[in-house]
């Protein structure tokens, strides 16, 4: 990516270089454009003849407008830089003695002509601050006129801005360098194709007028539609052209796909004021990346603007995100889609016709000058029905022609009247009008042209384009046209690497492909572009359709080539795999022509693109394309084949992924007896079988089956395939999560640790294995208790993942639901609690909000919104979580009981303590009859039970529950643990409250100071206990002694002013009655 000052250094360097290019003329167009977009709009270039006096010194000179003196503000940016004085612009490309050059130019045009009341001088040479004063002072005393200097590092200024870097580009030759304007690598353009239009526009006066009256008006959203060819990109263009010229900033997004058009929208957010940090921390939120450019867009400061939004054939696409421009503003949208219904209410439908014969003949003189008269244009125009794009061919292709030698036997058309012959000669049942029949005529158009390559030598570029065309209608990227592959085929028998080439260069060249480079993730990606109908008429042709076996079958290998080499869990190859992905799916719908070995390829291909789209998220297009592997597979193997049993593996595997639990068990209950048949029990495919099923027990709170499986499976797979195999190391980790579950944390901390060390190692500390390993183990760090540095690890994490995976992976937002979790730990909660809003509705984009980690996202946030005052509205979504996830859990299963619990908390703050108590009572219940015996989950409901039973005054029930806590913890953890204290001091308040005065001073008096090391003294167990203690030494007539412990109280207060209100009042109270 080129920085900023990269991008300042090419300037100013093709700026120093105009002097020895002697380009005065080209700086002289460069300095016009920059002063009308800067500093005053109504310039003219001035000229005149040498014999005459030359332009008198003035390279530029502007013209009265009487927009310079509205009764309003102005309404245009050429309204506002519109100067009433007499301004002249005058430039210079000499690099020494500027100031002498400048005084004899100031001499020149103060001289002769009318009168001048400033001058803008443009110099590409760097002029001293002080050296510029001087000519400024000496213009005011000599001449009367006010000098304004520009020299190089001004104009450097000037061509760096984002709306103004296609000067540079177009006028020093720069290239289209990501970075420039501030565009880091990977987003899209969005200026103005200047390029996109050689030849001149014709026919659309009264649309492009109708449309221009729109514009000024503005306030519209403006639909260009027709057949594609008809040149609605073209009036699009036009408009823009004339938009800019009237001082509109005009932007140009592609909304080919949604992720161009998306992506095309951000920059056009950014280039409207917003930040690009802002811009790309919102855009994956859509609704908020909506608010966002629309805010920027409305802005008072962002000026008047139109916005062009090409290709956008799915309204659907675009719909939702284009809202009604203000006054001024338009945006015009370029469409196939016809129907009006399709699009806004309010909307403003034009159709773009074919142009009139007349036009069109005009069209093909100026492509192809010497091919013929006006009457014969004509005609040839009639008989292409006046479609743009049929026109835009056959001009190409007789440019190419007609100054060509003509050689004996010749056939090949040379002129217009030719060309209409050859058409009429080889489609005499093609009527002349475009409306009654567009493929007969643009048929002949587009073959003509391959005729012609062939006839240069291009053999294979009939062939090859229509190959091209059997894949999907998306950019193909050219590491799929390998040529000793093609070579196989009889259609392509004898292709050289140089014939390749040349039969891409001269469809290029011809019109009938597009090159276009698409960048992403830092990568670009070269790709062929064939226009939508031209791909669906060439597909119709004759040799086509006898040779769609060939070429399918030939797709589909290419396909299985490039994806055999592109592993799916290396995310450098993802850019490559989003452009593949269209085309694989494509060829896997048609199976029309599939024969013998060609099954098996099918297959293979599915199963490659399933993994890519599995690994990254994309479940649906996984699932489909395992489907198709199954089905392919099926044609050409047994039911037990080992690639149909590892396909089987993956689609449970992906089930198990989606939360489908019952069908993915099901699935790897038949693959395991199928592997373990057919494979034995130490081929990796049934190790990996008897991997994934422990997995899923695992998940589905079977930790002891899954701890004595994934025993024996870590022992068989590391003597089988090594302890530092991928597969191993998988198992291992799936291990310590046993080890985690069955509360040996420190055994699965150093497992994970371990296991990090060689991923790291061997993948890179970025790999996706190893972010895995690394999540669980930020995971455990946090059950820990070492908050901070969970928060680190999970921060860290989420930063590779966004970069790697993206931030809609499912991946990255278990990663942000865990994130929020530790930023709940820290105190951060309204941080905590945008993560988990958007994690949520990040889930419900990506069409999974029902997946189990959605729900545990919902549960988190309903819990945080009840703990901060939101009971209701949190309790509500805590009911929705786990009622869910018991559907799919059970009532034992872990996810199930923290939303269990979760929800019973939010009850007790909204005071429905009998229906907290009934889901307690059933929370217990149920882990009284697992596995989890006396377990932290169970030790927790038991609290919260007390909690309820202390407020409801059933002081003997809490302290049947305390005590039982306490003994537990003391046994498990220690009786000087913090979570131990805290129990022992809520056991000594039901004491002391029951009348155990003397036996809860002793517990209170043990316990004071052990709180205050653990927790803090400014914790609110620690003031707790010290003000009980201090009641209890009050009842047994120990004032002073209470009175300490009061005013340690009383000092925290006083201190950091961090104790509750309730209990100071309390403890003022007290201290008030001790006297």
């Amino acid at each position: 990516m080129h920085a900023p000052v990269d991008i300042r250094e090419l300037v100013r360097f093709a700026l120093h270089t105009m002097g020895e290019r002697n380009a005065h003329h080209e700086f002289e167009r460069l300095c016009l454009e920059v002063a009308r977009r800067r500093l005053v709009s109504n310039l003219l270039l001035a000229t005149g003849p040498v014999s005459s006096g030359g332009d008198q010194g003035r390279d530029g000179e502007s013209f009265w407008t009487a927009l310079v003196h509205p009764p309003h503000p102005p309404a245009s940016e050429f309204a506002a830089l519109a100067s009433p004085q007499r301004v002249v612009l005058a430039c210079t490309i000499q690099r020494t003695n500027v100031p002498a050059k400048v005084r004899k130019d100031l001499a020149a045009i103060n001289g002769q002509g009318r009168a001048v009341d400033r001058v803008l001088y443009f110099t590409v040479a760097p002029v001293p601050v002080a050296a510029r004063h001087a000519l400024q002072r000496e213009a005011r005393e000599v001449h009367d006129v006010e000098l304004d200097v520009f020299d190089a590092v001004a104009l450097t200024d000037f061509l760096t801005a984002p709306d103004l870097i296609h000067l540079a580009q177009r006028h020093l030759g720069l290239p289209s360098l990501p970075g420039m304007g501030g565009e880091p690598a990977g987003d899209l353009s969005v200026a103005v194709p200047e390029d996109a239009i050689e030849h001149h526009i014709r026919g659309r006066d009264a649309l492009l007028a109708e449309l221009a009256e729109q514009m000024t008006r503005g306030g519209d959203r403006v639909v260009l539609c027709g057949v594609g060819g008809c040149g609605k990109s073209t009036v699009a263009l036009a408009l823009a052209r004339r938009g800019r010229a009237a001082g509109l900033q005009v932007w140009w997004v592609d909304a080919a796909t949604r992720s161009t058009f998306e992506e095309g929208l951000r920059e056009v957010a950014v280039q409207a004021g917003v930040s690009r940090v802002e811009a790309r921390e919102v855009w994956s939120r859509r609704e908020a990346a909506r608010d966002v450019l629309w805010r920027a867009l409305d802005a008072p400061g962002t000026g008047r603007w139109l916005l062009v939004v090409d290709n956008a054939d799915d309204p659907s696409t675009v719909r939702d995100w284009i809202r009604t421009p203000r006054p001024g503003s338009t945006v015009l949208v370029t469409s196939r889609e016809q129907r009006p219904a399709a699009w806004w209410r309010q909307a403003a439908v034009h159709t773009v016709d074919p142009i009139g014969e007349a036009h069109g003949a005009a069209m093909l003189r100026e492509l192809a000058p010497r091919a013929g008269t006006e009457e014969e244009a004509r005609s040839l125009s009639r008989r292409l029905g006046g479609l743009p794009l049929a026109l835009l061919l056959v001009g190409r292709y007789l440019a190419m022609t007609s100054d060509d030698p003509v050689l004996p036997e010749s056939h090949t058309p040379r002129s217009f009247a030719a060309y209409r012959a050859a058409l009429d000669r080889e489609f005499p049942e093609t009527v002349s009008a475009l409306s009654h029949d567009p493929s007969g005529p643009l048929t002949r158009t587009w073959e003509m042209s391959l005729d012609l390559l062939e006839a240069k030598g291009a053999v294979v570029a009939r062939p090859l384009f229509r190959l091209i065309s059997f894949f999907a209608p998306d950019p193909l990227p050219v590491v799929l046209l390998i040529g000793s592959v093609l070579a196989r085929a009889s259609v392509f028998a004898g292709l050289s690497a140089t014939g390749l080439e040349e039969a891409v260069r001269g469809l290029l060249g011809c019109g009938l492909l597009n090159r276009r480079r698409i960048e992403a993730d830092g990568t670009t990606v070269d790709t062929l572009v064939v226009h939508p109908l031209v791909r669906e008429i060439t597909r119709m042709q004759p040799d086509a359709v006898a040779g769609a076996p060939e070429y399918t079958t030939l797709a589909v290998v290419l396909l299985a080539k490039v994806a055999g080499g592109l592993p799916s869990d290396d995310t450098s190859t993802w850019p490559l795999w989003r452009l593949l992905a269209p085309h694989c799916t494509w060829v896997a719908s048609d199976t029309s022509h599939t024969a013998g070995e060609e099954w098996m390829v099918r297959g293979d291909l599915a199963a490659l693109t399933a993994a890519y789209a599995h690994t990254a998220g994309v479940w649906a297009l996984a699932e489909e394309q395992l489907r198709h592997a199954l089905d392919a597979l099926g044609h050409c193997l047994p039911a037990d084949a080992p690639r149909i049993v590892a396909t089987r593996h993956n689609l449970a595997y992906l089930r198990h992924d989606q939360g489908r639990y019952d069908e993915a068990e099901a699935e790897l209950a038949h693959v395991l007896e199928s592997a373990l048949k057919t494979l034995g029990p130490d081929h990796r495919t049934t190790l990996a079988a008897r991997h994934e099923l422990a997995r899923l027990r695992l998940d589905r709170g079977d930790v002891a089956y899954a701890h004595a499986e994934l025993s024996v499976v870590v022992s068989r797979t590391a003597e089988v395939l090594g302890p530092d195999h991928p597969v191993t190391l998988a198992a291992r980790h799936e291990l310590g999560r046993t080890l985690r579950a069955r509360g040996d944390l420190a055994g699965a901390r150093s497992l994970f640790e371990q296991i990090v060390s060689v991923k790291t190692d061997s993948l890179g500390e970025a790999a996706l294995p190893t972010l895995v390993t690394r999540h669980e183990l930020a995971d455990l760090l946090l059950e820990l208790g070492e908050v901070e540095q969970a928060h680190a690890a999970f921060t860290e994490i989420l930063a590779l993942e966004d970069r790697t995976q993206g931030p809609a992976h499912p991946s990255t937002l278990v990663t942000r639901n865990n994130l929020s979790r530790a930023l709940v730990e820290l105190g951060r909660l309204d941080e905590a609690e945008a993560e988990l809003c958007e994690t949520l509705a990040a889930w419900d984009r990506i069409g999974e909000g029902a997946h189990p980690m959605a729900l545990v996202t919902r549960g988190a946030l309903g819990g945080l919104l009840a703990t901060t005052g939101r009971a209701a509205e949190g309790e509500k979504l805590l009911r929705t979580a786990a009622l869910a996830l018991e559907r799919i859990f059970g009532a034992g299963h872990r996810e199930t009981v923290d939303a269990r619990l979760n929800h019973a908390e939010s009850l007790h703050r909204l005071n429905r303590h009998a229906d907290a108590e009934a889901l307690l009572r059933a929370v217990v219940g149920t882990l009284v009859d697992t596995a989890d015996g006396e377990g932290p989950r169970l030790l927790a409901a038991r609290r919260k039970l007390a909690d309820i039973y202390f407020e409801l005054g059933r002081d003997a029930e809490a302290e049947d529950e305390l005590r039982r806590i306490v003994a537990t913890k003391s046994r498990d953890l220690g009786a000087d643990h913090p979570e131990t204290l805290q129990d022992r001091q809520a056991l000594a308040a039901v004491l002391l409250r029951q009348g155990h005065t003397a036996l809860a001073a002793r517990q209170l008096v043990a316990l004071v100071d052990p709180l205050d090391a653990a927790l803090g003294r400014n914790h609110r167990d620690s003031l707790i206990a010290r003000s009980n203690l201090a009641f209890a030494q009050s009842q047994l007539d120990a004032d002073a002694a209470a009175r300490r412990q009061l005013r340690r109280v009383v000092a925290v207060y006083e201190e950091d002013g961090l104790v509750p209100d309730d209990l100071l009042a309390t403890v003022q109270e007290l201290l008030h009655q001790l006297g």
